[in-house]
């Protein structure tokens, strides 16, 4: 597979590089203000008839729709996206999955890790994550994003317990599974999340950072602004389609047909 890495790196606004983690830092951060973390573009493909086969969306698409659409999406056709770019750019790459405690799905989540002088990184862009990770075996690391502190905890064969901090805030992200999924294994999940029971269908998510803000929007809880120590509904924000397409840079169809389902 061949991606057009320059194109996506313009529309990251990023200069390629040799592999190194300040490289992986600036991918990281640029994806989460250009590429959102967003149900909108799934839930409006499901509005026409199909199969879970065909509402999956794989990296070539993935990043026409990006450049093309303002789109981005959840956590399997993000992470499955950002892996074959950064392959395309010389890092080693697997993806992995990941439990949540809260959830009922088997594999509920799922990140990319990347190794890189003798070090394992998690780069998830599907949480989204902002930064590179490092996981350790014997010590607990972190990572300082403008909006969160993210941890690392080594658990007991291979897996990690992620979590953030903002302010006096905690919570609870995700254990992550080091253990590497094939291609098939990984494309049959992806497919799977397309079914009727797949998750991020029932509600229009948009998420985008702001430079040392985040932005969320949803169909339940409107439009929230979160910054360090910061988790705050904007009040009397004009949540039109129209108005969220700028917000976010999304295309406006996509959102009028996910919110109007």
């Amino acid at each position: 597979m061949t991606l057009p890495v320059n194109d996506i790196l313009t529309h990251l606004g990023i200069a390629r590089r040799e592999p190194s983690v300040p490289f992986l830092n600036d991918l990281l951060r640029a994806w989460s203000e250009r590429i959102p973390w967003e149900s909108a573009s799934r839930i409006a493909r499901h509005i026409n008839g199909g199969n879970p086969a065909d509402y999956a969306l794989w990296p070539a698409d993935y990043f026409a729709r990006a450049i093309q659409q303002g789109t981005g999406g959840t956590c399997f056709e993000s992470n499955l996206a950002f892996s074959a770019l950064v392959a395309e750019l010389g890092f080693e790459v697997a993806l992995s999955f990941c439990d949540m405690s809260k959830s009922r799905t088997v594999n509920p989540h799922c990140a990319t890790v990347i190794a890189l002088n003798g070090d394992r990184y998690l780069a998830d862009v599907g949480y989204p994550i902002p930064g590179a990770l490092r996981l350790n075996g014997s010590q607990a690391t972190q990572v300082e994003t403008p909006v969160y502190t993210y941890h690392a905890d080594p658990e007991a064969d291979g897996r990690w317990r992620v979590w953030r901090e903002s302010g006096t805030a905690r919570w609870e992200c995700f254990t992550v599974k080091t253990q590497p999924v094939d291609a098939d294994t990984f494309r049959a999940r992806l497919i799977a999340d397309h079914e009727a029971d797949g998750l991020f269908l029932d509600e229009v998510i948009v998420l985008k950072a702001f430079g040392g803000e985040i932005y969320r929007f949803s169909e339940s809880t409107g439009l929230v602004r979160r910054a360090w120590g910061v988790d705050e509904t904007v009040a009397n924000a004009d949540l039109s389609p129209s108005a969220l397409a700028d917000r976010f840079g999304l295309d406006v169809d996509i959102l009028e047909v996910a919110l109007q389902r």
